[in-house]
Formats: structure tokens, sequence, C-alpha cells
């Protein structure tokens, strides 16, 4: 009696012993959003790269969930030694934009970075893509100053936010919207844009994005205007057609952001690989595009 009383503890200690290879709806943070997906190669002989997928939906709606309908891609990418991660993070109602950037997309990679060793990931690479707002914060991400504060109490934001290389697939060319009144003028801004030019903040007016502290949270989301000659190798892809009868959907996500960022790019001498359907240069699915870009950057 006693033998199996004894082994009946035993067995889900032995359970919980084995080697998992997915973890699904991990926290990262306090808030309900602050969630990930992970799914590890099987076979562990050394430290995984890490990829992260960023969802898009103008930081209003999308899961990360979307990535879990990928799994021949989760495959590829394990079969390659790579781990992959799939991230929520919170919406606009729940925060300003410039927080969402350092406390949950940045957040993610400082808290995986001192988790490292618990999921056996190599922390010196670490490769976020995404679509729309997701491409958009894995740019952030490639072209922002190390956010690390190696005097904080807190472990976590010791660790860098710096990133090996990065996937932009039919983001914006920046978060500071001034560039889009340079790029794309007042009228179509205001048209499509509206409110967001100031409301993606929580500020209170147009007027406020002027002030000093309007021109901080501007610098700090000018992904464009942060780009320099060392930062992370950088796949830019595009599938929208150049549209002559311009819509809201076409202006967001328009190919012109794609042509701006990779003429700044490559003016600085970034490694860049661009990847533009108006342009004839895409003709291939845009995950399989970013896993070639990503696996190729890690074998060399």
């Amino acid at each position: 009696m006693r033998f199996l009383l004894l082994l009946s503890f035993l067995l889900p200690l032995a359970a919980s012993a084995k080697k998992q290879t997915e973890y699904l709806d991990q926290h990262y943070g306090s808030h309900e959003r602050q969630i990930f997906d992970l799914w590890l190669p099987k076979k562990k002989l050394k430290k995984s790269p890490l990829v992260i997928y960023i969802h898009g939906g103008g930081f209003s709606i999308g899961s990360k969930d979307e990535m879990r309908g990928h799994k021949l891609l989760i495959e590829k990418y394990n079969k390659e030694g790579i781990a992959l991660a799939s991230i929520n993070y919170r919406y606009l109602t729940h925060a300003p934009l410039q927080t969402i950037m350092r406390e949950d997309i940045a957040g993610f990679v400082q808290f995986i970075r001192y988790h490292a060793d618990e999921y056996n990931i190599n922390k010196n690479l670490i490769l976020p893509y995404g679509i729309s707002a997701g491409a958009s914060s894995s740019l952030w991400l490639a072209t922002h100053d190390d956010i690390a504060d190696k005097n904080s109490p807190d472990p976590i934001k010791r660790e860098s936010s710096r990133v090996t290389a990065a996937g932009h697939l039919n983001g914006q060319v920046s978060y500071d919207y001034m560039r889009w009144y340079d790029f794309y003028g007042k009228e179509l801004t205001d048209k499509y844009i509206g409110k967001q030019v100031w409301s993606r903040y929580h500020l209170n007016s147009f007027e406020d994005i002027f002030t000093e502290e309007g021109k901080k949270i501007r610098a700090d989301l000018d992904m464009y205007g942060n780009m320099t000659a060392d930062d992370s190798p950088l796949i830019l892809i595009n599938n929208m057609d150049d549209h002559p009868d311009m819509d809201g959907d076409h202006f967001i996500h328009s190919p012109h952001h794609t042509r701006h960022l990779a003429q700044k790019a490559e003016s600085l001498g970034i490694k860049t690989e661009v990847l533009i359907n108006a342009d004839g240069s895409f003709s291939m699915d845009a995950h399989r595009a970013v896993y070639r870009f990503f696996t190729n950057t890690l074998n060399q």
C-alpha cells in the first residue's frame, strides 16, 4: 500500500519531467493579453534561435492564435532547430502605442531572454517578424536603441531588446505620423488616419504632438528616423498593388511604405531583401520568404 501511494505521487512528477516542446497561453506579463505560445525543437543538442511572430490588426484586433494554423511552418522551423513563438500584446484601448512597444513588444523579448536557459533558447539569436502592426513592431525592435536598463531592480528589464534580424510584411514606414505627412501629404493622411495621428499616443489633440512630450513619443516610435547603419538585417515584403483608386487599406499598407524603408536601409548599407508584388519581385508565400531569409541569416 505504501509503495502504491509513493508510486502515485511520483507519476505526476515523472510526467512533468518529460521534455516539453509546446507551451501555450503562457504569461509574460500581468495583463490578460500579455501571453504567448512557444514551440521548441524536439532535439535539444544546442540552444535554439528564436523566431517571434507578432500578429497584425492595427493594435485593436488580432491574435497570436493565427500561428496555430501554420503547423507545417512551425514544423519547418523546429526541424531546423529553431524555436518559434507567437505573442499577444495589449490593444490601444489598454495602453498607448509607445507603452505597448516598450512593455509588450520589447518586453516579451526581454522576458524570453531572461528565461532563455529554461527554454533552451539562444538569447543572442532572436528574430521577430509580423504583418502590418506586427511588421512595424518588428521593425521597431530592429531599429530602436537597446532599452535595457542595467540599473533596474527588475532583472528582466536589464535584458537587451535588440534583435538579430527582422521581417516586415505590409507594414508601415513609421509611427511618427509626421513622416506620413511628408511622404503622402496631409490630405490623404488626414482622410485615412484622422485622429489616429495623435490618439494612438493617448494624447488629447493634434496640437499635443508638438509639445515636448509629443515630440519625445514621436521620436521613440519613428522606425524610419531611427534606422542606422548598425541595425539588423531586414526582409521587407509587400504583396499589395499600386492601387490607382486609393482606399484606407491600400493607404495604410501601400508598397510606398516598403519602398521608403528599402531606400533608407539600402542607403545606410543595412543588409536588406526587398520583395514587392507591384514591382514584380514578390512571387512566394510571405511566411516562406521570411523563413528562407531567417535561416540563411542564421547559417551565415
